[in-house]
């Protein structure tokens, strides 16, 4: 007979809703579907398509609603009872205001306001009176701030869920000119503070990678545990042996990724003239565009869909992913840990990782010998080049990267040890 599981009440806090649409709402789905619907909260800011076979307790506050109570006087009911559908656009530009320091800083304080908080917001809490708080944690103070008060309030358990690294970033991350960048010191001292404070009182952090543990730890010392970016990719079979070596990409172009995929491109044009590096995903922007445009290895295949992904890693030799070389990136992704990595891992197509040595995603792929690793141009160019030559080599990974998938990345693992943590504050604080 199954084991009867008596699930503690989370109220789970995030800007995404819990979704299959979402990488960060996705995330959180991944770690929470089996958990029971009735003991399932949400409170987020960004609309966003709910999955309600995983939770079906979500209320909404927008930034537009936000700063409409503190100006109008307006308070809003923002309990969902129907699914998110997106609303439908002219030709007309739908641009969203910059992130920078400076209107980050004005989010928080319209936030922090509290006048979206009506009566509506205390009743819902009140009537789901959560056990548990569980935070997506981001670079926005008001949502710490939200969190640490629930959880006292409720004298509930704060499990937070981390996966960035914003507050070792001493730079302008948003790499903003004028004002908002002379205003990031201030924004930096803000969200820093109220970060220690979260942190101090928190019972558990859950980090997606060791680097990124192990960096809080140093700086905070709190219980906490690594549970890898999950994937539901399963090995694909492989096509017949292309005559002509198949490299590919798939993913985002942003974050300077282009750049990399070109230094790509180029090795394999000059092993041969016959090799190309495919290209699939959504160019952000005409910076990519040209530089696509403006290499002769790259053949850009636009955006497919995840049916089309799966058989294009089956027809494909080899899986590359790529991370920027420049100082910025360097810093500003170090601790990034890209879903890309667990997915190309537990497809069983070989896979060649092309990024600075001491990134997290690096340190990850050189210690588990999951895949094929370059950290220069040099080592990319004489890799390419083995594993191009050597059909077997190009394979020497792909058992041990199965290997590694099903130990680190298995969403069905990684959903018991995400959920065994909250269990167990829960058991702790009946306990108590």
């Amino acid at each position: 007979m199954a084991e009867q599981k008596n699930f503690p009440r989370v109220l789970v806090i995030s800007n995404s809703c819990i979704s299959q649409s979402d990488s960060n709402g996705r995330t959180l789905r991944n770690f929470l579907v089996g958990w029971d619907r009735d003991c399932l909260a949400q409170f987020y800011t960004n609309p966003g398509q709910q999955d309600f076979t995983v939770c079906h307790n979500y209320y909404n506050i927008t930034d537009a609603q936000a700063l409409n109570a503190l100006i109008k006087g307006r308070k809003y009911d923002g309990r969902v009872s129907e699914p998110y559908v997106a609303p439908k656009t002219s030709g007309g530009s739908t641009k969203k205001t910059g992130r920078n320091a400076l209107t980050m800083s004005i989010r928080n304080f319209v936030w922090n306001t509290k006048r979206w908080r009506g009566a509506q917001f205390a009743a819902w809490v009140d009537e789901f009176s959560p056990e548990l708080i569980l935070l997506q944690a981001g670079d926005c103070s008001f949502m710490l701030k939200l969190a640490l008060e629930l959880s006292k309030t409720y004298n509930a358990p704060l499990v937070v869920y981390n996966s960035e690294c914003y507050y070792f970033k001493k730079f302008d991350y948003f790499k903003a000119k004028g004002l908002a960048h002379l205003y990031y010191p201030l924004f930096r001292f803000g969200f820093c503070r109220q970060f220690k404070k979260l942190m101090k009182h928190a019972s558990q952090t859950v980090y997606n990678c060791e680097m990124l543990q192990r960096e809080y730890d140093k700086a905070f010392g709190a219980p906490s545990v690594t549970v890898y970016t999950a994937s539901e990719v399963t090995p694909v079979e492989a096509s017949a042996e292309n005559a002509t070596f198949v490299t590919s990409y798939l993913g985002n172009l942003g974050v300077g990724r282009h750049e990399g995929l070109v230094q790509i491109a180029k090795a394999l044009q000059r092993i041969s003239p016959e090799l190309y590096l495919d290209v699939y995903g959504k160019i952000p922007n005409e910076e990519v565009r040209a530089a696509f445009d403006g290499c002769e290895g790259i053949r850009y295949r636009g955006f497919v869909s995840y049916e089309d992904v799966v058989r294009i890693i089956g027809e494909s030799d080899l899986l590359v992913h790529t991370e920027n070389f420049s100082g910025f990136y360097r810093k500003d992704l170090q601790y990034a840990f890209s879903t890309k990595i667990a997915d190309s891992l537990a497809s069983g197509t070989p896979f060649l990782l092309y990024a600075p040595e001491e990134m997290a995603c690096t340190e990850y792929l050189k210690k588990t010998e999951a895949a094929h690793l370059a950290t220069n141009e040099e080592e990319l160019f004489a890799t390419l080049a083995a594993i191009v030559g050597d059909r077997t080599l190009c394979r020497s990974h792909v058992s041990r990267a199965l290997e590694v998938a099903r130990t680190n990345h298995s969403a069905e693992r990684n959903k018991e040890a995400f959920q065994r943590v909250l269990m167990n504050l829960s058991k702790e604080k009946t306990h108590v």
